[in-house]
């Protein structure tokens, strides 16, 4: 997971472009479109909050994150904001929410079609009746390039970052290999991670959400290669 890199995250991804405040108008237009009374987010795989960071500011959200290093990011940047420490294939928070979003390809840590199932079914379990779910999906496996490598060079106030990637897929699970320099005026820092994500098909996500009881939709999503799947939880008769 991200226990080293945690506090280095949001500055590699800002020198990549990522605009978490225009995702997050686009998101809240989404939601707008398919329940404009929702007024209660759960965010699935929250990471930092950054998207959490512009939600709340028209709903009453909640973050979940597996790591906790990511938590503890999330933490400082929402203070006051409900945030839970859980594995989204077994979570169990007692309570509903009109939205549930999974962002920015997390689902592809399920590690098969099995855990697949289990965390999208755990996520519509969370839907409140009409609730909006939306989930990210990872990369297409024909849009997988072997052996790229990617160099980011980030800026964190006084630190300057380095971050080399590189990558190799065995059957239809990838292998990212994460490594890091962070330099400031105290020295230089060292960090590798590893990776392991799932290169899951099409078909294979629009079965999880079928299997939820869930209509799947496909529309655009905010990184190319990828595609976001929205589905809405069937209301009383």
């Amino acid at each position: 997971m991200f226990s080293s890199s945690a506090p280095l995250y949001d500055a590699i991804y800002a020198a990549l472009g990522k605009d978490y405040a225009a995702e997050s108008d686009e998101l809240v237009a989404l939601v707008a479109r398919r329940r404009p009374s929702a007024m209660t987010w759960l965010d699935v795989a929250c990471g930092t909050g950054a998207h959490l960071e512009y939600l709340c500011r028209r709903f009453d959200v909640v973050g979940v994150d597996l790591d906790p290093a990511m938590l503890a990011c999330a933490s400082e940047r929402l203070p006051g904001v409900a945030l839970y420490q859980a594995d989204y294939r077994t979570l169990a928070l007692g309570r509903t929410f009109d939205v549930v979003s999974c962002l920015f390809g997390s689902i592809g840590y399920a590690e098969g079609a099995a855990d697949l199932r289990a965390a999208v079914g755990s996520m519509a379990a969370h839907l409140a009746p009409g609730g909006v779910l939306i989930v990210d999906a990872w990369l297409r496996p024909e849009e997988w390039r072997d052996g790229v490598v990617q160099v980011v060079v980030a800026e964190d106030g006084p630190r300057r970052i380095v971050r080399v990637g590189r990558s190799r897929l065995e059957g239809e699970h990838a292998h990212l290999e994460m490594h890091h320099l962070v330099a400031d005026e105290g020295g230089v820092e060292y960090l590798v991670e590893h990776h392991d994500l799932t290169l899951f098909t099409p078909e294979a996500y629009e079965s999880a959400l079928r299997n939820a009881g869930l209509a799947p939709e496909v529309v655009a999503a905010p990184t190319p290669g990828r595609d976001r799947y929205v589905a809405v939880a069937p209301s009383p008769p």
